[in-house]
This record gives C-alpha cells, sequence and structure tokens, in this order.
C-alpha cells in the first residue's frame, strides 16, 4: 500500500472512532505521567479473543452499554481484537459483588480486592465512566475512547487488521 493510500485508511479509521465516540482522547494520567498500556496490562482483568492487537476496556457489570458492548464483541463484531475486560463497581454495591465474582470465576483471587484495584487504576487514568476501551492507534499511541457503537468496533477492526 502506498504511503498516500495509508495516510487515507488511517484518517478514515480515526474518523470512524471519533464519529462514533462521544469522548476520545490520548490516554494520559491524571498525573500527566503518559502512556499507561503497560499498567493496563498489570490490571485484573478477563481476556476475550486471541490476538497480537490488545485493547482493555473497563465495565461495570451492571452498566448496560457495558453489557451492549460485550455482546457485540462476543457476537464478532471484532474477531481479530483481544479484549480485556477490565472489571469495576462504578454503580454500587451490586456491581462490587458482580465484579468481584466475574474475576474470583476467571482467576483464583481475592475478587474484591482485584476490583477496587481496578478501581483505583481507573481512577488514576481518569476514567470517569463506563465502558472506556483503552486502544493503540496506527502510529502506537494510546488513546481511549468512552461508549462502544458499531462504528467504534468497526474502528477497532480495521486497525486490528492493518
Amino acid at each position: 500500500m502506498t504511503r498516500t493510500a495509508k495516510g487515507l485508511v488511517y484518517g478514515l479509521i480515526g474518523g470512524l472512532l471519533v464519529a462514533a465516540c462521544p469522548v476520545i482522547g490520548a490516554a494520559e494520567s491524571e498525573d500527566g505521567s503518559g502512556d499507561r498500556f503497560e499498567q493496563l496490562s498489570q490490571s485484573h482483568y478477563v481476556r476475550h479473543g486471541d490476538s497480537g492487537y490488545k485493547v482493555y476496556a473497563f465495565k461495570d457489570p451492571n452498566c448496560p452499554h457495558c453489557t451492549d458492548l460485550k455482546e457485540a464483541v462476543e457476537g464478532g463484531a471484532t474477531p481479530h481484537v483481544e479484549w480485556r475486560w477490565i472489571p469495576v463497581a462504578f454503580l454500587g454495591e451490586d456491581s462490587l459483588a458482580d465484579a468481584a465474582a466475574t474475576l474470583e470465576e476467571a482467576h483464583d483471587i481475592d475478587g474484591r480486592s482485584a476490583v477496587r484495584a481496578n478501581m483505583e487504576l481507573a481512577q488514576e487514568l481518569g476514567v470517569r465512566s463506563v465502558p472506556t476501551v483503552f486502544y493503540r492507534d496506527a502510529s502506537g499511541e494510546v488513546q481511549f475512547y468512552v461508549g462502544g457503537g458499531e462504528r467504534a468496533l468497526e474502528g477497532l477492526e480495521a486497525l486490528a487488521t492493518q
């Protein structure tokens, strides 16, 4: 693919993500310390898929938008993307119990402590609502968006297959 064609494709992908997402931005922590993909990789997450292209999504088990996003992913919307679902409890005690159970089912850990650690990470990264999805753009920069519409999933799939 020529340099011009690549630029056009990358521009279209970025446009799809921006158009589909209510909030999008560079992934820096509140203290401005930069790239957080390594920190995200150390979170307590549940993996879906197996790919070299990974995304991290903060998800509350009682959030209807999170559930819609997860159902779309499980339905095959992004077959070339490895999702790493980071359970959090933004919506109260029921969410904490459900998120903890999810992690305990997937891993041999204290689920409540793991969810609390995920909540601390979310706060450090400035996550204020769910679902919030972190990904690497075409240039390798860590970005994020809030939401999870069809266009955003198409953009992630395009990034994963480039």
